[in-house]
């Protein structure tokens, strides 16, 4: 009894000459699969919706070169719901409709730098125009949040300013009255008093003045636009004409495999149980 077992089971392999047949019989049936894998694949290259990407870095506002949040602060506000206003939301809308949890997480990539305050920033959007359009926005939003944190330290820095102007102009004043005191007091005689203090007080008022002017220039420089800017662009927008995602090539001749893979597989399969069915029904 075991030994017909053995020879029952020895008679359902299949050998790689029979295999061969089981294809050429099923020919007919593996290149309509393939052909309907490939058509498949066609389907999805024409109707899939095509998607452009626009992208840029942004560099930070700045205040006295000092930036008023780091570019990894940033990367986290801007995925926080309900950072964008309305307007952004609907430029960034695929679809016309703006996310109902007012994020813009789906639209975007973000990239840190480690070594500057540059956030690089990548939209995906149907067409290259609506992908710039919403580059645009998301930096326009940018500027407004980061105008309100920069605010008070510009007016802190501008206050300082005004102030060094003025015990800089008050300086100067005390010291041109102190140099023409000095012409009418001899100061050769180191014994007088009061020369020997006009003297002290007039040199004073000069190393005073001096840092002044090195303070004030220090603050107008760090006022200048150079140095004091909202959140921009560190370079043009890149908007490439054509689209990202995977090749169309790609997809027909990864659809046409996948349909004679299939296709194989099933003759393979059907054979197999037809040699066995027998053997199962004694």
């Amino acid at each position: 009894m075991h030994d017909k077992n053995n020879e029952d089971l020895a008679d359902t392999d299949i050998g790689l000459i029979e295999i061969a047949q089981i294809l050429i019989d099923n020919r007919s049936g593996i290149v309509v699969c393939t052909f309907a894998g490939l058509l498949l694949g066609s389907l999805y290259v024409v109707f899939k919706p095509a998607s452009f990407e626009a992208s840029a870095s942004i560099q930070v506002a700045m205040v006295s070169g000092e930036p008023v949040e780091t570019a990894a602060v940033l990367n986290e506000k801007i995925k926080l719901p309900l950072y964008f206003s309305t307007g952004t939301l609907q430029t960034c809308a695929a679809d016309g409709k703006p996310s109902p949890t007012g994020s813009l997480t789906q639209t975007f990539k973000t990239q840190v730098s480690k070594n500057a305050p540059f956030l690089s920033l990548t939209v995906a959007m149907p067409t290259p125009a609506l992908a710039k359009n919403c580059l645009m926005a998301i930096l326009t939003d940018i500027q407004t949040q980061q105008a309100y944190l920069a605010a008070p330290v510009l007016a802190k820095q501008r206050n300082l300013l005004e102030t060094v102007k003025s015990k800089l102009a008050f300086s100067e004043e005390i010291s041109k009255f102190l140099s023409s005191q000095q012409a009418n007091i001899n100061i050769s005689n180191e014994k007088f008093s009061a020369a020997a203090m006009l003297l002290a007080t007039t040199t004073a008022k000069d190393n005073e003045i001096k840092e002044l002017r090195s303070q004030l220039m220090n603050l107008e420089t760090g006022l200048s636009p150079t140095q004091t800017k909202p959140a921009s662009l560190a370079a043009p927008i890149n908007t490439p004409a054509s689209p990202v995602g995977l090749d169309a090539g790609l997809v027909l001749l990864l659809s046409a495999f996948l349909g004679f893979l299939l296709a194989v597989m099933s003759s393979l399969a059907r054979s197999a149980w037809l040699r066995i069915k027998p053997q199962l029904k004694t």
